[in-house]
């Protein structure tokens, strides 16, 4: 018995090894990637050398949501924090290793907006491609310097999957990009931006920009830093379109329409006949049909039925006035989000009514750009307002002097004495 055991041990030993001794037992990973909190977490662990097969064991506390079996962490965490734990594995020669871990989970960091440009000094138009990160994002706020750069707006082509809002200011050189997607995305190209140089240089384009997770939550509390505005609807507006945005539909082979009609007998086809007549409005009778006898002059004739919302008077004549229905009968019907027209759909008359008055900073303080010298003269000049100066100037001629306390009653100032 002892020796079949033995020889047991050693076929083992020579299957997990490639020729010559067992290399010793050992764990290859030594660290885990850090889990997020609410998202799906994979990672794998392995052994090498002993004595196959390993088995796994966990001593300590796994972050809760995360679980543990033949080597795979999955799940998705519930709890951020820092989880240490050991991993015990055996081999079949009852050897065992141990490695201690650390399972951080945090927040999930905020997705990247890359921008692909120019990488040396350059005065010819260029294309500016920015794309997403693989983290996945609802909206957007961006705010963009182009300090010598003079963009095409009408060549500017974004995802299609986005409802956007931009601002473009020509004097101090920047655009404003609100941006929601009418579904989850990741690592789409967002936007392709042609710029040309006013002069030679290096494209460092830096957006800054504010995303918003799954649950429509910000990644970051700030947003950019832009110029304050007014206008009736905000950002929350946008999203809300985006949010009940129709979506495309996929079209299916209607599988009865290729289906080939069945054939009918003689009564089958009377029939069918008698229906088609009625669905298209032919009241006129049949052959078989009975014809209706005129009711005679004695006899009453039947009760007229008024017609739906109307009601009849004591002489059988139809009343103006339409039944109003209870109050219990009327059903409201709710507000659609996104709705901005009250149409009950949202489409793009609901885009263009929002663009047509859009606040891209409502919270900031408005602060009026400050006219340069001579800038203030020709803008009342173009009001049909007199300047200032010109105006006291007009005044001073049309204001006669003050009269003389020393003339003759009913004399005037201008007049010589005597």
């Amino acid at each position: 018995m002892r020796l079949i055991l033995v020889f047991f041990l050693a076929a083992l030993a020579s299957c997990g090894t490639e020729g010559g001794a067992a290399e010793p037992l050992r764990v290859t990973v030594t660290s885990l990637p850090t889990a997020y909190l609410g998202e799906r977490y994979v990672a794998h662990v392995s052994a090498s050398g002993g004595i196959r097969p390993y088995f796994y064991k966990i001593k300590g506390d796994l972050p809760e949501g995360i679980a543990f079996a033949n080597g795979n962490f999955t799940g998705i965490p519930r709890k951020k924090g820092k989880f240490k734990f050991s991993l015990i594995v055996n081999d079949a020669a009852l050897s065992n290793r141990s490695v201690n871990y650390t399972l951080e989970v945090a927040d999930p960091p905020p997705p990247v907006l890359n921008v692909k440009q120019p990488s040396s000094e350059t005065d010819a138009p260029f294309i500016a491609v920015f794309k997403l990160s693989n983290r996945p994002t609802t909206a957007f706020r961006l705010h963009l310097n182009l300090k010598n750069l003079k963009p095409n707006l009408e060549n500017l082509k974004f995802s299609p999957d986005l409802l956007y809002v931009l601002r473009y200011d020509p004097k101090k050189q920047t655009l404003d990009v609100d941006g929601a997607f009418t579904s989850v995305v990741k690592g789409v190209e967002v936007l392709r931006l042609e710029l040309s140089p006013t002069k030679k240089l290096r494209p460092r384009l830096k957006p800054q920009v504010q995303f918003f997770n799954i649950k429509g939550e910000p990644y970051t509390p700030k947003a950019p830093k832009r110029p304050a505005d007014e206008g009736r609807y905000a950002f929350d507006d946008l999203r809300a379109i985006a949010a009940t945005w129709p979506q495309p539909q996929r079209k299916t082979k209607n599988a009865d329409s290729d289906a080939p009609k069945p054939k009918l007998n003689k009564e089958d086809a009377a029939t069918d006949a008698k229906s088609k007549a009625a669905t298209n409005g032919d009241t006129s009778p049949t052959p078989n049909q009975a014809k209706t006898p005129a009711p005679k002059a004695n006899e009453a004739a039947p009760p007229k039925t008024p017609p739906e919302g109307k009601q009849l008077t004591n002489s059988g004549k139809e009343s103006q006035d339409e039944v109003k229905p209870k109050a219990k009968d009327l059903k409201q019907t709710p507000a659609l989000p996104g709705d901005l027209d009250h149409n009950g759909k949202v489409d793009q008359a609901d885009l263009k009514l929002l663009r047509s008055s859009y606040a891209f900073n409502p919270g900031g303080k408005l602060t009026p750009d400050k006219p340069k010298p001579g800038e203030e003269k020709e803008q009342k000049k173009s009001e049909g307002q007199q300047p200032d100066n010109e105006k006291s100037q007009t005044e001073s001629k049309n204001t006669p002097p003050p009269a003389d306390n020393s003339s003759p009653a009913g004399s005037s100032s201008n007049e010589e004495m005597p």
